[in-house]
């Protein structure tokens, strides 16, 4: 007999005696769902470093912390997945779901899905040796060569629209109207289809 049906639940019981709900079941959905969530990140970046970085020189700092992680992963000659949050919205947009809405600044670095942290806890694994052993299963790679389509920035104008954002012309109608791009984001760039291979 499983130790789940001997459980009982508690219900949720009014003054009059009617029960109106079930103690702690939506925090036991919310749990299974962020833990499903989870899995799925990890399931999609497995054998992934994924950094979340900004090229917006505006903020110095930020800037200048992400060219800095991105440089501890260069000596350590492992492919870094980049994620600039300033030339794509979507990428925003993900690294907020991920970090649930809270507070962040940049880099924030996952590994294997995982999330590892920003600069501070980076630097900090790389000082003590930590990072070297969570970056051992990770092929080494030539860090002197440049993709030759992107340059390595990760990003392409759109193959299809040529980054105008707008599709094929069509003439379904009397006007001459352009159609939204799908094929990429809000600034008309899209993945590098070599680096991601």
């Amino acid at each position: 007999m499983s130790s789940d049906a001997g459980k009982q639940e508690k219900g949720i019981i009014t003054s009059e005696g009617a029960v109106i709900g079930v103690k702690n079941k939506v925090r036991d959905g919310l749990a299974a769902f962020e833990g499903k969530e989870a899995t799925q990140w990890i399931q999609m970046e497995e054998s992934k470093i994924i950094v979340y970085t900004t090229s917006f020189s505006g903020v110095r700092r930020a800037h200048e912390d992400c060219k800095y992680i991105l440089g501890i992963f260069h000596n350590h000659r492992v492919k870094v997945e980049e994620r600039d949050v300033y030339a794509s919205q979507s990428y925003h947009r993900e690294l907020e779901e991920r970090l649930k809405g809270a507070d962040f600044t940049l880099p924030q670095v996952f590994i294997n899905g995982q999330h590892i942290g920003d600069k501070e806890m980076v630097d900090e694994l790389n000082e003590i040796g930590e990072l070297k052993k969570m970056l051992q299963e990770f092929p080494k790679i030539n860090t002197s060569i440049t993709c030759q389509m992107c340059g390595g920035y990760d990003l392409i104008p759109c193959i299809k629209c040529g980054g105008s954002k707008n599709s094929v012309f069509n003439n379904f109608t009397s006007e001459f109207r352009a159609l939204k791009c799908t094929a990429c984001d809000e600034n008309g760039l899209q993945p590098c289809p070599h680096c991601k291979s």
